[in-house]
């Protein structure tokens, strides 16, 4: 930008004062058209409204913001840059307007926190975003009851890494998509907890080209309004819940990737799930809305229920690995998928079943109501002595399939 300036803090005014000239060296404050370098502390909370082009923020300062920053993004430093062991903290009620992007963690460590306290939220607009922007960068972004809207695209561990937290009630809305590791030796990392929430209106892509986690903990949701993938990397639900495809997309497993936990996971308004890698119910129960289809896997960990409510499991396999594990199946549900490991103490529900008879020749376990087929599986192993039995609760009318 013409004329534009950098104006380096000097900390001889008013603590905390980014209005006073005196702060800033020889005298000047930075304009809308300048970028304003802080290296220090600035001896207190800023308040007020402090408008400039760029803002970076290069040291061990840590600055509490309880009013309004506002960073045109003109230019090579394209807004707010927290970064070298700066923390930028912004307060309940204090707002950041970033007019492009939004760099946390450059090529050192940087952090910024956007905080509430109930009614009263921090807001962090933006357009861009990039966590861990190059191979030594480490950038972490909490969203404590505090809210991020970014319009555009955001990128947590590009060549260094990335963090993002979204905790207590936090909100965070992306416009565009997300990668996460995106370039080979990075790392992402995504935790939605204590009732966080994150929509993604793209596409989110977990372990894009590195490992990549994102946690989903209870009474949190991560919805992904496009495509989300999981690549090299875990999607980890503690509780919590997983939702993808509800626009134009479906979730993707990849060879590799790996969604486990208990909570839900769903692929609404008749979108599928694939799965080319590991979806596995450990924890507890894990609920799988939407047909799954691909060359991966169902899992069942030890004392845990993987609730598949759709009408299609066109998979390689589902495998019983633990004991006390339970397949529980939608009525007549079409399941190509070859079941292994299935053991004394694990169960297969399905409703309305009240018979089942086991061909140990072809493997085929014959599901009927009334004596009429209501559905057959494929089940490995040697059952040899064994027999099938069906007993049906009475709280909820669930057959259970058991073998002794």
């Amino acid at each position: 930008m013409a004329g534009s300036k950098t104006i380096t803090f000097s900390g001889k005014g008013q603590a905390g004062d980014l209005l006073d000239p005196t702060n800033w060296i020889g005298g000047v404050i930075p304009g809308i058209d300048d970028t304003a370098l802080i290296t220090k502390n600035v001896g207190g909370p800023v308040a007020g409204t402090f408008s400039v082009n760029n803002m970076m923020l290069l040291g061990s300062e840590a600055i509490t913001f309880t009013g309004t920053l506002d960073t045109a993004g003109v230019g090579n430093c394209q807004g707010l840059m927290v970064c070298d062991g700066a923390v930028a903290d912004f307060a309940p009620g204090a707002r950041l307007n970033d007019g492009n992007a939004l760099i946390v963690g450059n090529d050192a460590v940087g952090a910024l926190l956007a905080a509430g306290t109930g009614a009263t939220h921090s807001t962090i607009n933006s357009v861009d975003a990039n966590l861990g922007k190059l191979d030594d960068g480490v950038g972490t972004v909490t969203i404590d009851d505090g809210v991020w809207n970014n319009s555009g695209h955001v990128t947590i561990g590009d060549a260094g890494a990335g963090t993002l937290n979204v905790l207590d009630n936090g909100v965070v809305k992306i416009g565009g998509n997300v990668d996460m590791a995106a370039d080979a030796g990075s790392n992402g990392t995504m935790t939605i907890a204590s009732g966080g929430s994150v929509d993604v209106a793209g596409a989110l892509a977990v372990g894009n080209a590195a490992a990549a986690l994102v946690d989903v903990g209870s009474d949190s949701r991560l919805r992904v309004d496009n495509f989300l993938s999981v690549g090299a990397g875990l999607i980890d639900l503690a509780g919590g819940i997983v939702a993808g495809g509800i626009t134009a997309g479906h979730i993707n497993v990849v060879a590799g990737g790996v969604i486990a936990g208990y909570g839900v996971l769903t692929a609404p308004d008749g979108n599928a799930i694939q799965d080319n890698g590991i979806i596995r119910a450990s924890g507890g129960t894990l609920e799988v809305d939407g047909n799954v289809y691909g060359t991966g896997a169902i899992q069942i960990a030890a004392n845990s229920i993987a609730n598949i409510t759709s009408s299609s499991l066109d998979l390689a396999s589902i495998s019983f690995i633990g004991p006390a594990a339970t397949l529980e199946l939608t009525h007549g549900a079409h399941v190509s998928a070859a079941i292994s490991g299935f053991a004394i103490g694990d169960i297969i529900a399905m409703a309305n079943v009240d018979a089942a008879s086991f061909n140990a020749t072809t493997g085929m376990l014959t599901l009927s109501e009334h004596g009429l087929k209501v559905d057959s599986l494929h089940l490995l192993g040697n059952f040899t002595g064994d027999t099938f039995s069906v007993q049906q609760t009475v709280a909820d009318a669930v057959i259970s399939l058991h073998h002794s």
